[in-house]
């Protein structure tokens, strides 16, 4: 039996974006980054991330053109890591997860509250305007 032959995959940016920025670790090491360039120990130290992960992912932004690698020649020789434009525009993502955020998480062991009703009692006033 033949098998049906079907058109063209179809691009979906979400799922691309998705599967590049859904990886462990990978969203963390954007933010990291967004302050200015680092080198790569000091991502690790930073996120505590051992350095066969920190270098897969560093590879896979660098693939996808997020960021870029350059080795300065200084001595000792070192590398260096900085969000390109692409990468910097990723920036949108944190601020809007920020606001999420901000509206809808707490820190454990804090009440609940629902932003939507006026259940905030334990909010103080001018904290409940910055919620609606």
């Amino acid at each position: 039996m033949e098998q049906e032959e079907h058109g063209p995959e179809i691009f979906c940016p979400v799922s691309a974006a998705l599967n590049l920025l859904s990886e462990r670790w990978t969203l963390h090491i954007v933010r990291t980054l967004l302050g200015s360039k680092k080198r790569f120990n000091e991502i690790a130290r930073a996120l505590g991330l051992n350095p066969a992960t920190l270098r897969e992912r560093l590879r896979a932004l660098e693939e996808e053109e997020v960021v870029t690698r350059t080795v300065v020649s200084a001595m000792p020789p070192h590398v260096e890591y900085a969000l390109t434009p692409k990468g910097q525009a990723l920036n949108g993502i944190f601020e809007d997860m920020a606001k999420w955020a901000i509206v809808w998480m707490r820190p454990k062991g804090s009440e609940w509250v629902d932003p939507i009703s006026d259940d905030a009692a334990d909010l103080a006033p001018d904290e409940k305007q910055q919620v609606r």
